[in-house]
């Protein structure tokens, strides 16, 4: 059984040129023709120059491992800022929401003292809040 896997591993390769030109290769050599016999060499191939040898699996492993432990950080990090994002957008809509329902809006001044906002500055307050909501939240 062995011999049977064994006889295509080895059997002979002929090479010949038709009469136009044209270079065959066959298990058996043609008939009426000259032909001649092709040498067999097992071995792996040389890499192409200019090319480097070939990672092994255990390279490529490593690799693929490595690409995939990056794009774990990358998206880890991209949901952080993403929900970071999310949590300060909120914090400026209710914040808004506070300066639209609250009556009188003030600040404290250096003396530690109520020093409340005229209409005028509340609104003004109010519009850049919301430009700041409609170029952060989206």
């Amino acid at each position: 059984m062995l011999w049977a896997l064994l006889v295509p591993a080895i059997a002979q390769v002929y090479k010949w040129v038709d009469e136009k030109g044209v270079t065959h290769y066959g298990e058996r050599p043609p008939e009426g023709k000259k032909s001649q016999e092709v040498e067999q060499r097992l071995a792996n191939p040389v890499p192409a120059p200019g090319k480097g040898v070939q990672p092994g699996w255990k390279e490529q492993d490593l690799e693929f491992r490595r690409r995939r432990i990056e794009a774990e950080q990358t998206e880890a990090k991209d949901k952080q800022q993403e929900s970071s994002q999310r949590r300060a957008c909120n914090q400026a809509r209710d914040q808004l929401a506070q300066m639209k329902s609250a009556r009188g809006l003030y600040r404290l001044n250096e003396a530690g003292e109520r020093v409340f906002q005229s209409d005028e500055e509340r609104k003004t307050s109010i519009a850049r809040l919301e430009q700041l909501i409609s170029e952060r939240c989206r």
